[in-house]
């Protein structure tokens, strides 16, 4: 009885929130905060409806009330700008750069460490590349914030430091680049011209890396790409029906996926036992958090895997965990050398 009305729950949640979106695209935007609401009593404990209503109150111009339910979702939920489905709805709880690089302390690399430019990023790009000198590259996939953790620049210092190519991409489609990157066309497309474009730059070495939502594309395009090394950080890397129930944390994005790319591309576990050269995978999680042990576990055992649990770390934040511990420069340069 527990389980049908927990799935009864769910559903109601996934129509609610149709609607509520297909309101706010109506430009309804009082019905739409008041299904949000409504979502916030069916569900009290998941704090992604709270950001939702204020996300709303903001472009309704209700400035005053949005601040007020901004400080009593913050009050409630102190962890919850860490999570990046809410970075994704409202960029503004990101810590700044600066605050990142004083969290980062010394494993931030200086100026004076690196071997050359760090990107320049508009935010609107989809693709972004800084070239190095060396014949490897390192493609990184952005998480449902378009970011990795901390802004694109910084996080490009620490592969600027080690001369490395970078590719950083974004998925505007919020669907784990399962259908590509926007710019560069749908899967097969993507997977053909960023190929192209490394052979263009001389590139013999592929690596990936991608966090949260970016990490199951680290390991997907890892696989196509013939890459040698594959990072992912907290990485929802085992897409099924049944793991979606089990992980609730971004519902509407796994009902996208599942719904809407085939099953022989999603099943990596399947793909890294049929591939003629898998590439080592390397995936990092908290210990303590469930849903991120689960995705990764699904993938242990699987041909060139390695799982990487972090003592101690309860949340999402694997990535930054591994930067703030000075972990973040020597694990590059032990993945990824210094020198080709």
């Amino acid at each position: 009885m527990v389980e049908i009305t927990d799935r009864a729950q769910d559903a109601a949640s996934r129509q609610l929130a149709a609607t509520a979106k297909a309101a706010e695209q109506a430009g309804d935007m009082d019905r739409a905060l008041g299904f949000y609401r409504g979502l916030g009593e069916i569900e009290p404990n998941n704090p992604v409806w709270a950001f939702h209503a204020v996300r709303i109150l903001r472009r309704s111009g209700r400035d005053a009330e949005a601040q007020e339910a901004m400080r009593l979702a913050m009050r409630r939920w102190p962890r919850a700008a860490s999570r990046p489905d809410i970075q994704a709805l409202l960029p503004e709880v990101n810590p700044t750069e600066q605050q990142h690089r004083l969290a980062l302390g010394e494993d931030c690399p200086p100026d004076a460490a690196l071997k050359r430019a760090p990107i320049e990023d508009d935010g609107a790009s989809d693709v972004i590349v800084g070239r190095g000198g060396r014949t490897a590259a390192v493609l990184l996939f952005t998480g449902l914030a378009d970011r990795l953790v901390m802004p694109l620049p910084l996080f490009d210092r620490y592969l600027a430091e080690l001369d490395l190519t970078a590719i950083f991409l974004r998925d505007r489609k919020r669907i784990g680049f399962f259908n590509g990157v926007a710019s560069l066309g749908d899967y097969d497309q993507t997977i053909a011209r960023l190929g192209a474009k490394l052979r263009e730059m001389g590139i013999e070495t592929v690596h990936t890396v991608g966090n949260s939502a970016g990490g199951m594309a680290a390991v997907s395009y890892g696989i196509d790409l013939e890459a040698d090394k594959v990072l992912g950080f907290s990485a929802p890397v085992s897409l099924t029906r049944a793991t979606a129930d089990l992980d609730r944390r971004t519902a509407l994005f796994a009902d996208r996926i599942l719904s809407g790319v085939p099953e022989e591309r999603l099943n990596l576990r399947r793909r890294l036992e049929t591939a003629a050269r898998p590439p080592q995978v390397h995936l990092y999680f908290g210990e303590e958090m469930p849903e991120d042990r689960h995705h990764a576990l699904a993938l242990e055992g699987a041909p060139g895997v390695t799982l990487h649990p972090l003592t101690g770390l309860a949340g999402h934040g694997a990535l930054f965990r591994m930067a703030e511990i000075n972990g973040l420069r020597s694990l590059f340069r032990e993945m990824f050398g210094d020198a080709d």
